[in-house]
């Protein structure tokens, strides 16, 4: 059984990453400016199948959407831009909150921009790289476990564990509902991942 080792963040078990990527899709959906109507929870039924077995991520998706499901469109709309656009502690980039404006940011932005591009995704002028929609988006589509370059790869998954601690502490914080599906990004993640002594014993 194939791993990839992300040091400092153990190992990804290949296997359980692969059953998951349908369910980031989702996820980054759910994460993303709703447009042409509000987000309702039977529009995803691949989290809710998972939500079956996992009662971590339905008692989230369901506190979610207990708030959100009362809401209009406009005033979904509203809420996510007071929550990631206007509120600079809650952005949806995963190195703002470390970095901000520090050179090293814009080192990371160049090589996750780079490591997208190995997979055949080309952002516009606009995006950034760390925006976790889009990392989530990669996640579930992108080639990049038969990429060569692993170490750049491993540094994908390092920087949304980093991300996602600061945005879900800071939202719970707010009590802010999009922590629970900032939690269940979190769980869903590490439901991919393994020590690397337990990697060891399996091989």
């Amino acid at each position: 059984m194939s791993r990839i080792f992300m040091e400092g963040y153990g190992v990804i078990n290949q296997h359980e990453f692969e059953q998951k990527r349908p369910i980031m899709q989702e996820l980054s959906a759910m994460l993303l400016y709703p447009q042409e109507s509000p987000l309702k929870q039977q529009d995803f039924p691949l989290l809710e199948l998972y939500a079956d077995n996992n009662k971590e991520v339905a008692a989230n998706i369901n506190r979610f959407f207990d708030y959100f499901s009362e809401l209009t469109l406009l005033q979904q709309q509203e809420y996510y831009v007071q929550t990631f656009d206007f509120n600079k502690k809650t952005p949806l980039h995963m190195t703002f909150a470390k970095y901000e404006d520090a050179k090293e940011r814009g080192q990371i932005l160049v090589q996750l921009k780079m490591m997208y591009a190995m997979s055949g995704l080309e952002l516009n002028s606009k995006e950034l790289s760390d925006h976790l929609p889009l990392m989530l988006e990669f996640l579930a589509n992108g080639e990049w476990i038969h990429a060569n370059r692993l170490q750049k790869w491993q540094l994908l998954f390092a920087i949304m564990e980093d991300g996602t601690y600061f945005l879900y502490q800071e939202l719970k914080k707010q009590e802010n509902p999009y922590q629970y599906v900032i939690q269940s990004v979190r769980i869903l993640l590490k439901s991919c991942m393994e020590l690397e002594m337990e990697a060891e014993k399996v091989e």
